[in-house]
C-alpha cells in the first residue's frame, strides 16, 4: 500500500510540445528539477557551454598548479564567496563535477583535471600570441593624417622630439583624412576647420594665415596686405572644390562680395602656382603654400581689416583607446605645435 501517488512507481508519458518549453517542477515538493545543458550529439557542446567554460581556464589553471580558493580568488580580484559561486555556477550549467572536497580544502575531479590540462596548454598559447601582439602594438608607427599645407611643418618638430618617433604620414583633403580616421586607417588627423561631426574632438593647434598669390610683376605684388572687394573682375585659379581651401576661398570670397571667374581648377598647388606666374589668374592659398618664382604673395585681409585665417586642430575619434606611445607622441606634438608659424612656408 501507498500513502499518496507520489510513492507509487513513476510512469514515464512523452507529450510533444510546439512553443518554448515549459518549466518543470517536480509534483510531490513543488521544487523547479533543472535540465541538463541541451547537447546536439555525442562529445558536441553548445556555445554558451562553451562561453561558460572560458571564463574558468585561468581558475582551473590555478587549481592545477595546487592553489587554493583564497588564492586563486584573490589573484582574480574577486572574494573567495564569489569564487566558490562561480566554481557551483560552471558545475551547475555544465552538468559536470569539476572539484571535490579534500581535507579542509579542495582537488580537482577526474574531469577537472583533463579541463585544467587542456586550460593550461589553451592559455599558453593565448597567452604568447597576446605578448606578440601587444609588443606589436607598442611599435607600430603613429598614424598621422594631414592636409599638405601642414605636412612640412612636421619635420621639424619630429626632429627635435624627445624621444624617437615612427611616424606615417598620409596627406589629402580633410573629407578623405576624417573618413580614414572614421575607418580608424589613422590615429588622428591635423585638418582645418573644425569638423562638425559629434565623434570627431577637437584639440586647437593654430591659426592658418591665407595669401593672394599673384604674378611677380602685378601692381597687387607690391602691397603687404590686400582686401579682396574690387577684385570680381580679375581671373582666379582655384584648388579642387573638395579641398577645404577652396572652401574657405569662397567664403572670403562671399565675404569681400565679389563672385570671380575661376579660369583654371586644380588639385595641386604647384601646379596653381605655375598658372598664376602664366598669368592666368590670382589665387588664394594658405601662406605656408603660397610662396614660388615668378610670384608673389600678399596677406588677405577680411572686410573688418582683421587677418583671413583659418581654424587648424588635432582632430580624434571621440572613446577610441589608443596605445600608449601612439597617445604620448600625439600629447608631445601637439604641446609643440604651438612653436611653428603657420605662415612660413614648407
Amino acid at each position: 500500500m501507498t500513502n499518496s501517488w507520489c510513492d507509487a512507481r513513476p510512469t514515464l508519458h512523452l507529450v510533444q510540445f510546439s512553443g518554448p518549453i515549459p518549466k518543470l517542477t517536480d509534483s510531490c515538493t513543488g521544487a523547479s528539477i533543472r535540465r541538463r545543458p541541451s547537447v546536439t550529439g555525442p562529445g558536441t557542446f553548445t556555445s554558451s557551454q562553451l562561453a561558460t567554460l572560458t571564463g574558468a581556464l585561468p581558475t582551473l589553471r590555478a587549481f592545477r598548479r595546487g592553489t587554493t580558493v583564497t588564492e586563486a580568488a584573490r589573484e582574480q580580484g574577486v572574494s573567495q564567496p564569489a569564487m566558490s559561486r562561480m566554481i557551483a555556477r560552471w558545475e551547475s550549467d555544465l552538468a559536470i563535477p569539476l572539484v571535490r572536497k579534500q581535507g579542509r580544502g579542495i582537488a580537482l575531479t577526474e574531469e577537472g583535471m583533463v579541463l585544467a590540462g587542456a586550460a593550461e596548454e589553451a592559455l599558453a598559447v593565448f597567452e604568447s600570441s597576446l605578448e606578440t601582439v601587444m609588443s606589436t602594438r607598442d611599435s607600430r608607427p603613429v598614424r598621422l593624417g594631414t592636409l599638405r599645407s601642414l605636412s612640412g611643418h612636421l619635420a621639424p618638430l619630429i626632429a627635435d622630439a624627445q624621444t624617437r618617433v615612427n611616424l606615417s604620414v598620409s596627406e589629402g583633403s580633410a573629407d578623405a583624412l576624417l573618413s580614414l580616421l572614421a575607418g580608424s586607417e589613422l590615429d588622428a588627423a591635423i585638418v582645418g576647420p573644425r569638423p562638425t561631426d559629434a565623434k570627431f574632438t577637437w584639440s586647437f593647434l593654430g591659426d592658418q594665415p591665407f595669401h593672394l598669390v599673384v604674378p611677380r610683376d602685378h601692381p597687387l605684388a607690391v602691397l603687404r596686405e590686400v582686401q579682396l572687394t574690387g577684385l570680381g573682375d580679375e581671373p582666379f585659379v582655384a584648388m579642387d572644390k573638395q579641398y577645404t581651401t577652396r572652401q574657405f576661398a569662397d567664403e572670403l570670397c562671399q565675404e569681400a562680395g565679389i563672385n570671380p571667374v575661376i579660369a583654371v581648377e586644380s588639385d595641386n598647388s604647384h601646379t596653381l602656382r605655375s598658372f598664376v606666374q602664366a598669368g592666368l589668374g590670382l589665387c588664394i592659398l594658405p601662406a605656408a603654400m603660397a610662396a614660388a618664382p615668378g610670384v608673389s604673395s600678399v596677406p588677405i585681409l577680411r572686410p573688418d581689416s582683421s587677418t583671413a585665417t583659418r581654424e587648424i586642430g588635432l582632430v580624434r575619434v571621440a572613446g577610441r583607446q589608443l596605445p600608449p606611445h601612439v597617445r604620448t607622441i600625439l600629447l608631445n606634438l601637439t604641446a609643440t605645435f604651438s612653436q611653428v608659424r603657420l605662415g612660413d612656408r614648407n
